[in-house]
């Protein structure tokens, strides 16, 4: 049983094994024994449920999901050790996962509903080659009988994605339970709608590892055993969580030199020589940055193989069978071993660096902030003007408008709570990451170009078409206006959240947001797309809020919502105009305009508004 908090000694140690391993207690207790934890056990998982919010829970039993998060997550491997003994394991808390979503793990089915396009089977080695310097080739087959027959005749171990509805669940769940990418999810194979379109902070993929029978099976000829499928040493960027569904692996892990890897090592695939360099250059890049997890000299010399210069501490085996969990960090070098065959499922998920989205920010704030940055760059040597000394000359006022927007939001403004926050709605029901009322907005530019005006009306907000669930896109998701609808006049953030006022601080509009307002696309779409009936009333106002949208080639938004009232249609008309003065301290008008003292809360949650320091 794992202690509740980490002694200093216990910290030291973990500093340099690379694996905590966690047993189920209800496992290892002997009978006579078994009395005192009968009330532990009842918070113990009979089985995983994918759309459970209590699935990292689960996984974790009994070592707490704080006490993962606040020791482990991103440091150490963990793995939670359930097997009742060596042939059968715990098959029934995988049992949900392996009937309800893998077909009883019939892997043609498994192949034939895939997310992946292809499935992908390993190819052996020759004979001739040691298993140590030995690297796997693999082929990718697109039609999935194919891949099956291959993969059951020619005994090719085989990779694939799991079937969509699984991977959404899974991925979903474990972003909003370890905060990764701040829980945000959008399914690639889903019709849905979340905040930031395709553009979200986490992201995630859930494979399958499906060993054959032959890869530990008798030659007949002289009764030796063949050597399992063996997965050699290799780095991974995604953080993993791995369930063993059937069969048996056995894992060698060592910590790696390289913390927050922006790609992974491979040295175990045959590999082309620019697959090998970019994964060379970025993982020095890493390490000669300073960010290193060690300060012995050789990590500057990062090499591609495993070895003393890539790697530290002590190597640990650790054995997984059917209903055991396993967590491995990003970076941690390791190995696989079929022992026995079968089925692993890994969740692995990604997010964006904080790199990334400042430097995406940046550029949105300069493109808007000074023509300058918006000049293409032209060269012809020789000639007077020197784009050195141009770029020279827009880099000088970098400082300054970087301490502006700092005094003016800064992090907030990129971060706004919305993005810190996982998607607002019920986390049993809600498999897609999504929030908010989602429908397509056509009928409500239908509505603004017919009446065009702010008439009051009591009829009731309701855009959904009959029969349209939440998260679901209506038939005409291509106009540009369709979306998450946020009900402002309604709006309530998730609990913990405020915007109430700090002492010393003023308003302050998002320099990074933009608002546009419905009827400014209305009156510019042809006849074709205005003919919809709309269900909304004649006096609801729509406006379209876009936060940090100009540091992408496809000017994708990580925060794009439709705001609907009837309430607070002309203080988001003031907000417009200030917008279009390019004001962004709002704070001294709200004193002299008395439709601006109760600003909207959703107006803060979404980013458009914020309280900096007076």
């Amino acid at each position: 049983q794992p202690p509740t908090t980490c002694t200093a000694a216990c910290r030291q140690k973990m500093s340099q094994e690379p694996v905590v391993i966690v047993q189920d207690i209800r496992n290892v207790v002997p009978q006579k024994k078994r009395a005192r934890i009968e009330e532990e056990k009842k918070d113990a998982p009979n089985t995983l449920r994918p759309e459970s919010s209590k699935l990292l829970d689960d996984m974790l039993y009994p070592m707490t999901t704080e006490h993962f998060l606040k020791n482990h997550f991103r440091k150490d491997a963990v793995c939670i050790n359930r097997k009742h003994n060596k042939q059968a394991g715990n098959e029934e808390l995988v049992s949900y996962i392996r009937e309800t979503f893998l077909f009883g793990l019939d892997v043609k089915e498994i192949f034939a509903e895939t997310s992946s396009e292809n499935v992908f089977l390993w190819l052996r080695p020759p004979p001739s080659k040691s298993d140590s310097k030995a690297a796997l080739n693999s082929v990718e087959i697109s039609d999935p009988d194919s891949a099956f027959a291959l993969h059951r005749s020619g005994s090719h171990p085989a990779y694939c994605r799991a079937p969509p509805a699984l991977e959404q669940l899974l991925v979903s769940s474990l972003l909003r339970s370890t905060g990764l990418g701040g829980g945000h999810y959008h399914p690639p194979h889903a019709d849905v709608v979340t905040i930031g379109g395709g553009t979200t902070l986490g992201r995630g993929e859930v494979e399958l590892f499906i060993s054959t029978s032959s890869s530990s099976s008798k030659c007949k000829d002289n009764g030796s055993v063949k050597k399992s499928h063996l997965t050699g040493w290799h780095t991974d960027f995604q953080e993993n969580f791995t369930v063993q569904l059937s069969g048996v692996k056995k894992w060698t892990l060592r910590r790696g030199r390289v913390r927050h890897p922006l790609r992974g090592t491979t040295p175990h695939y045959a590999r082309e020589g620019s697959v090998i360099e970019n994964q060379l250059k970025v993982a020095r890049l890493s390490c000669m940055s300073g960010t290193s997890s060690t300060s012995d000299t050789r990590s500057s010399t990062y090499g591609f193989e495993y070895g003393e210069n890539n790697a530290y501490g002590p190597e640990m085996t650790i054995t997984l069978h059917p209903g055991d969990c396993f967590y491995f960090p990003s970076g941690m070098w390791h190995k696989v071993e079929t022992v026995e065959p079968g089925i692993s499922l890994n969740v692995s998920l990604m997010g964006t660096t904080y790199a990334k989205l400042m430097s995406e920010a940046l550029q949105h704030l300069l493109v808007g902030n000074d023509e300058g940055w918006r000049e293409i760059i032209t060269s012809r040597p020789g000639e007077q003007e020197d784009v050195t000394n141009r770029l020279n000359s827009l880099m000088s006022s970098l400082p300054e408008i970087i301490k502006d927007f700092v005094n003016k939001g800064g992090a907030q403004n990129i971060l706004p709570p919305a993005l810190q926050y996982p998607p607002i709605g019920n986390d049993e029901d809600d498999e897609s990451g999504a929030e908010g009322s989602k429908a397509s907005e056509e009928d409500s530019v239908n509505n603004m170009a017919s009446h065009g005006s702010d008439e009051e009306s009591n009829e009731p907000i309701d855009d959904k078409e009959e029969g349209q669930s939440d998260g679901e896109r209506s038939e005409d998701d291509d106009s540009p206006t369709s979306g998450i609808i946020i009900p402002m006049d309604h709006f309530v953030g998730p609990p913990g959240w405020s915007c109430r006022q700090p002492p010393n601080t003023k308003l302050a509009r998002n320099p990074l947001a933009s608002m546009i307002d419905m009827q400014d696309i209305a009156r510019h779409l042809d006849a074709s797309a205005t003919t919809k009936p709309s269900t909304s009333s004649p006096s609801t106002k729509k406006y379209i809020l876009n936060v940090n949208f100009a540091g992408n080639d496809m000017y994708e938004s990580y925060i794009r919502v439709i705001l609907e009232t009837e309430k607070y249609g002309p203080v988001m008309d003031r907000y417009l105009a200030f917008e279009a003065q390019g004001r962004v301290l709002v704070g001294d008008e709200m004193s002299n305009e008395l439709c601006l003292r109760d600003p909207p809360p959703c107006l803060f949650y979404y980013g458009y508004l914020s309280w900096v320091p007076i």
